[in-house]
């Protein structure tokens, strides 16, 4: 534990480094931030040396003293530093200390305003801040060449296979080496089945081990349980939101139950009216590796016009971005696409250009999904689904079986769906051979068919 004096000498030994060793300054300044430190002159001192360095001028108590612009009162104290700092070698290891008591200053300043805050809003505030104050990461990660080298080799003699996440499609997991800190899109039109290929997606995910928080702005957390248990369980939805339920139907909701109620580790958030914010800073405090947000478009964002959407979105993508690479947290984002184009008065399917609003989404996805009825006229159809962005693998587009009444999609088997076509080619063939062929037999006199025959 940093204490208050140590974390006061930790912050003095740093700028005594930096004053009688340039040499080390490019490490500080690559670590620390002004907002690191506590003490005002030693937050003073170091943004003139900052100051310096990015005018190209040498670092010299001199000018540095000049540089703070307050005259002689810090010659003595700058004086001071250069004393009490024998030398420059150990100022790896002031560095931690200094950036760890920050956090702790910080946040022992949001809880102080905590006790002090009136209303909920306040208090709102200072928890979506709690989290961040307290991350001590890096601000920004560096390798040099031979660093990456060699983690990269030590990486390829891992005998243990890298895990990446699941996503209850075949195809998905064929090609999408995703990994947690990625950010993943799924769109498609309304009605098109998106928040049922989230929820297997997810329970697939659940069911590897990862801790899945589902934000959804659109659908009460009832009725995505009802989803759920009817495609655990296989019986319609229908039988569900009537309760007309057989015994061989209790018997089979037991099973789904007992299946959904072992998979902890998949929790459905209403999150209607959250802000962006509000739902990441959520889901730092429930520590989820994975987060679906259905969808993007209804976040609530205060004070934004309806003609904003695109800075809206805009802003939201960037911010969900962020929030994935810094705390390593997948975030999956449904959102809503156009409506579908026409081609000669035929509907089209949709390409990644198809999103809503911002082409911010398409530009932040690390891997994008789409998915469309096959039959654009017909919602009851098969669903095609689409990789339509994947950084790390191929693309690649699968028919899904859809069955709407158990809520369920399975991807059609190449072979299946090869041999399914052959022999809708077959039927077609022979009905057209039959209604184009005519046959000619004799009748004879005795034949019950012979109209002419006597009777």
């Amino acid at each position: 534990m940093v204490t208050l004096d140590q974390a006061y000498q930790a912050q003095i030994s740093v700028i005594g480094s930096m004053l009688i060793d340039a040499r080390c300054i490019p490490l500080v300044l690559s670590k620390l931030a002004p907002e690191d430190f506590i003490d005002g002159t030693c937050r003073s001192t170091f943004t003139a040396i900052r100051k310096l360095t990015r005018e190209g001028r040498p670092v010299d108590p001199v000018l540095v003293v000049d540089a703070m612009q307050g005259g002689d009162r810090y010659i003595g104290w700058v004086r001071e530093a250069m004393e009490v700092t024998p030398t420059a070698a150990n100022v790896g290891e002031y560095i931690p200390m200094v950036r760890d008591y920050a956090a702790v200053y910080r946040f022992r300043e949001l809880c102080q305003q905590g006790l002090d805050c009136t209303d909920i809003a306040q208090a709102q505030e200072i928890a979506r801040k709690m989290p961040l104050v307290v991350s001590t990461a890096e601000r920004m990660p560096m390798m040099t060449g031979p660093e990456r080298m060699l983690d990269f080799h030590q990486r390829m003699k891992c005998t243990e296979k890298p895990k990446y996440l699941p996503w209850g499609i075949p195809a998905a997991d064929r090609c999408v080496y995703a990994e947690l800190g990625d950010m993943i899109l799924l769109g498609g039109y309304a009605s098109s089945g998106k928040t049922l290929l989230s929820i297997t997606m997810a329970m697939a995910q659940a069911k590897a081990g990862y801790k899945v928080g589902y934000y959804s702005l659109e659908t009460g957390i009832d009725k995505m349980t009802n989803r759920q248990v009817s495609s655990l369980s296989g019986i319609p939805l229908v039988k569900i939101k009537a309760l007309d339920f057989t015994e061989d139907d209790w018997s089979r909701l037991a099973q789904a139950e007992c299946f959904g109620s072992t998979e902890g580790s998949f929790a459905i958030m209403d999150a209607s009216g959250f802000t962006v914010e509000d739902i990441t800073s959520h889901a730092i405090g429930h520590g989820f590796q994975v987060i679906y947000i259905d969808y993007v478009q209804n976040i609530h964002m205060p004070g934004v016009r309806v003609t904003e959407n695109y800075a809206k979105v805009t802003f939201i993508s960037q911010t969900l971005k962020t929030f994935s690479r810094r705390t390593k947290t997948t975030v999956v984002a449904l959102a809503q696409l156009s409506r579908p184009q026409k081609d000669n008065g035929k509907p089209v399917p949709p390409t990644m250009h198809s999103f809503k609003e911002s082409g911010q989404l398409e530009q932040d996805a690390d891997a994008a999904f789409l998915i469309w009825p096959k039959d654009l006229k017909d919602n009851r159809s098969n669903r095609m689904f689409m990789i339509g962005k994947n950084k790390e693998g191929p693309r690649d587009m699968v028919e899904l079986v859809f069955h709407g009444d158990t809520q369920t999609m399975v991807e059609l088997v190449p072979s299946v769906a090869a041999e399914l076509s052959a022999q809708g080619r077959a039927i077609k063939q022979a009905n057209r051979n039959r209604a184009q062929q005519v046959e000619f037999r004799e009748l004879r006199g005795g034949d019950e068919d012979n109209p002419f025959a006597d009777d």
